[in-house]
């Protein structure tokens, strides 16, 4: 049985910062923040359900229902660029993120036997020849990378000394401890993903050609509801684990400082696993991130259809090539989550309040009233955050 394409989407959002940020966040703060991972992924199957409406029902991608809705000149030029310089920007942040963290993962797993930029390179050469790929191949190789991450942290969790009282409250409870605020940003920032509402639409629309309309919906929905739940777990299980590590007396320095959070499940091969988990979530983002904006860029100048389109491969190179330039110069990181948060909060609310209306509109599947309801609230609360986002980026440039 096909279940779509969510499993793309896990693949996108669970990568190198989603590990490290949930990890650290367990670390500093306990379990308090892990209610916020509980609303971050059920805001994502909604928005998420939206996006693969627009594919599936409306038979449209993102980008080519905004092309269509933007008639008028002016706003048409607004939207392009909004959408291409956000798109595109926010892609290419998150690119030397994913491009660092698998990095970090393959010295995680073999040391400093070859200098970094030999692995990066290296990276982004199987990065450009999985993009390569037929979507259906590129689905199954993402799932099967997922499963990987899977096991991995879920048996961590279960096997590390948890207080599940503490955790299920942590769940449960909506609070922020003392300065947790920008942590719990960050953890739905790595969560609920712009870029992901252009690649679901564009994926679940080629994936699904051919097939009767409402068997494709109905099967995508069982996929999301499999796969998306399966990446939370992911997320929380690294967030729980991280709750029970005790950190070094001079804190977290570096990536391998945090390995040993999966050594009850792993013992002495808690450093080789974990090496193994983090690469597998960099590449699999890796992989993403180009294709979103390969995807939305093509429909919003209506391009054709055709994966060898040379201005297609042209946009996904150009991310590629952009991420594994930044991470070769060293760029901070810290310049690079500015940027990447900063396109993510910008974009968000537009993006979220547009596929919801678009899928809302269409009557090949009547939506109950209710689950639009429930959109709405997840569209006004992710332009609470939004604003909040952009304001703790201008607080961190000094402006």
């Amino acid at each position: 049985m096909k279940l779509g394409t969510s499993s793309i989407i896990v693949a996108a959002f669970v990568g190198p910062g989603t590990v490290l940020t949930c990890a650290t966040a367990g670390i500093e703060f306990g379990y308090g923040l892990g209610w916020i991972l509980v609303f971050s992924v059920a805001a994502t199957f909604v928005l998420q359900s939206f996006s693969a409406g627009v594919g599936i029902l409306a038979h449209k991608g993102v980008g080519e229902a905004m092309r269509e809705a933007a008639q008028h000149r002016m706003t048409r030029s607004v939207v392009f660029i909004l959408v291409v310089l956000g798109l595109w920007a926010g892609t290419a942040a998150f690119q030397t993120g994913n491009l660092l963290g698998a990095t970090a993962g393959m010295e995680t797993l073999l040391g400093s036997m070859l200098p970094r930029s030999v692995y990066l390179l290296a990276l982004g050469v199987v990065a450009a020849m999985i993009l390569a790929l037929n979507l259906r191949i590129l689905t199954q190789i993402l799932t099967g990378l997922v499963v990987l991450m899977s096991v991995v942290f879920v048996l961590t969790m279960v096997l590390a000394p948890v207080d599940w009282g503490a955790a299920l409250g942590g769940l449960l409870v909506p609070r922020l401890p003392e300065g947790s605020l920008v942590k719990g940003l960050a953890l739905v920032g790595t969560t609920v993903v712009t870029y992901n509402l252009f690649l679901h639409a564009s994926a679940v629309k080629r994936y699904w050609k051919g097939e009767p309309t409402r068997r494709a919906w109905r099967r995508e929905i069982v996929g999301m509801a499999i796969f998306l739940p399966l990446g939370g777990g992911v997320s929380l299980a690294i967030l729980v684990a991280g709750a029970t590590f005790v950190a070094p007396a001079d804190g977290i320095r570096g990536i391998a400082d945090i390995a040993p959070i999966i050594a009850p499940a792993a013992g002495n091969a808690a450093r080789l696993l974990f090496g193994l988990g983090l690469f597998a979530a960099g590449i699999t983002s890796a992989v993403t991130a180009p294709l979103a904006a390969a995807f939305g860029i093509r429909e919003i100048f209506a391009w054709p259809e055709d994966a060898h389109d040379w201005r297609f491969r042209a946009v996904w190179i150009s991310v590629l090539v952009t991420g594994l330039g930044f991470a070769l110069i060293g760029r901070n990181p810290l310049e690079i989550i500015i940027a990447a948060q900063a396109a993510n909060g910008l974009l968000l609310p537009f993006m979220a309040g547009f596929v919801l209306l678009l899928t809302a509109r269409q009557r090949e599947v009547t939506l109950p009233l209710w689950y639009r309801g429930v959109g709405a609230i997840v569209v006004l609360v992710t332009a609470g955050l939004g604003l909040r986002t952009l304001l703790w980026v201008w607080g961190q440039l000094g402006l």
